[in-house]
């Protein structure tokens, strides 16, 4: 079974509306060609697609590693924890993210504006994300314990 969301989008007071634009993005993820199914190589687990990635698993610190300035093709790395323990790196560069850019500056305007730090703010972003999975119904949203 392929976990998806459904069409109707629905996010309120409870998410910065900053972060709420991007969380359809996230979730269109698992559309692109060769990301998912993705299996934990300890445990074996299959996650066939983003929801259940990021409903199946818990995010590790602030989850979110910007690496635009480190190679020649944009990147970044977002790590979730198996609830094996073994740690899971997802890599996502512009053709699966197209919004690289504009997530990253989304996420440096927040932290200056809020004078946060960028990793209390990409913190934030994670936790509202996963509390914004765990409210659609959707069979794959069961949180890793």
């Amino acid at each position: 079974m392929r976990c998806g969301f459904p069409a109707k989008e629905h996010t309120g007071k409870d998410y910065n509306e900053r972060f709420s634009r991007f969380f359809r993005l996230f979730i269109e993820i698992d559309q692109v060609e060769g990301l998912f199914p993705r299996q934990c190589r300890v445990c074996q687990t299959t996650f066939a697609g983003m929801a259940e990635y990021c409903s199946a698993t818990k995010p590790k610190a602030h989850c979110f590693e910007d690496c635009r300035g480190v190679d020649s093709t944009p990147f970044m790395m977002v790590y979730r924890h198996c609830s094996c323990g073994n740690t899971l790196v997802l890599t996502l560069g512009e053709k699966a993210f197209p919004s690289l850019d504009s997530f990253w500056q989304m996420l440096q305007d927040e932290a200056e504006e809020s004078g946060r730090t960028l990793k209390e703010v990409v913190t934030d972003f994670t936790d509202q994300f996963d509390r914004y999975l765990l409210s659609l119904n959707n069979p794959c949203a069961k949180r890793a314990e």
